[in-house]
């Protein structure tokens, strides 16, 4: 028995006062005499130290690894449920962990993770408000995540010819509008955005030893890349004109650590491991000739059942010290993505 598992006491919740159809999380894994915790448009969070005063809509779990404020689920009459990580070690989805600080969309059915192991179903009944959320200091006890993770770096090609030719702000809004649509997309893969460096965009999809986020990735890349060729006919989101949006992608896996240094950004979020410099090393190697989108033997292997490869050969990637065989990754096999 660990730690955690040893403290482990039920969460302490006091339901708000409010009028309408009210919503739950339900504690996960679902049975009978399964803990429901009402409310009605806003449900936050955190951790229950063991002093802290009960709150109407405070959700408090015994433990130390869930932030004191660590997340909330919020509702508006636009955009619907939605869900903001505001920890230090993560908030998941359905398994996936969540980019730091950003709202993204929950929909009833969802699983909403936090800590070590507590889980909370998502019950909606309706749509209302989406109120201010209080910035609260924490004192979290950090819990680093490694994992086998396949990561995806993006690059726009010749970005230093377009920042030399193009108006500076017609260049920043345009990389700004691309970068959001790539963004959304990778959520809607089942992926999270590390971040944005510049002219890159960088992304990864975690999880267990059997390959299956290595293929998601996969099918993410293409998506994406796909996705480029549609923004840069749109003269909406690409407008430097004469200068064409292209980008080069490529796919590395390995084992990574997972950490957050106190952020509550998507820069917050430290992704550490070779993968990571791969993927950028193997961007580079993107040419006409070898396709857009690239991948290293790892990646090539775990996803070789649903993808169609193309062997391009030994490179040495940069600050690598022997080379190894890259992969351009064509298209999805029948039956197989």
């Amino acid at each position: 028995m660990t730690t955690l598992e040893s403290e482990r006491r039920p969460p302490r919740y006091r339901e708000p006062s409010g009028e309408g159809p009210r919503s739950y999380l339900v504690t996960v894994p679902v049975a009978e005499g399964t803990q429901r915790y009402a409310f009605y448009d806003r449900i936050e969070i955190g951790r229950d130290d063991g002093v802290r005063a009960e709150a109407p809509g405070l959700l408090l779990v015994h433990d130390v690894s869930v932030s004191r404020s660590h997340c909330v689920v919020s509702r508006q009459p636009v955009r619907g449920w939605l869900l903001r990580d505001t920890s230090r070690n993560g908030t998941r989805l359905d398994g996936r962990r969540v980019v730091p600080n950003l709202e993204i969309p929950v929909h009833a059915g969802q699983v909403i993770g936090v800590g070590a192991s507590a889980e909370f179903l998502l019950a909606v009944e309706d749509a209302a408000s989406l109120p201010s959320m209080d910035e609260t200091a924490s004192t979290t006890v950090w819990m680093p995540t490694r994992c086998l993770a396949t990561v995806l770096v993006g690059d726009i090609r010749d970005y230093s010819v377009l920042v030399r030719r193009a108006p500076p702000a017609v260049l920043q809004q345009s990389v700004g509008r691309v970068f959001e649509r790539l963004g959304a997309a990778v959520l809607e893969q089942g992926g999270t955005v590390k971040e944005y460096q510049g002219d890159a965009v960088l992304a990864y999809w975690e999880g267990a030893f059997g390959g299956e986020q290595t293929v998601a990735a996969c099918r993410a890349a293409l998506a994406l890349d796909a996705l480029v060729l549609r923004l840069a006919a749109d003269r909406e989101t690409w407008q430097v004109d004469g200068l064409p949006l292209q980008m080069d992608w490529a796919l590395a896996t390995g084992m990574v650590l997972i950490d957050s240094f106190g952020g509550r950004s998507p820069a917050g979020l430290s992704l550490i491991g070779e993968p990571v410099v791969l993927a950028f090393r193997l961007e580079k190697f993107a040419t006409p000739e070898t396709g857009r989108v690239l991948a290293c033997p790892v990646t090539r292997e775990l996803a070789r059942a649903a993808f169609a490869f193309r062997d391009l050969g030994e490179m040495t990637a940069k600050g690598f010290d022997r080379p190894d065989h890259v992969f351009a990754l064509e298209e999805p096999l029948a039956g197989g993505a």
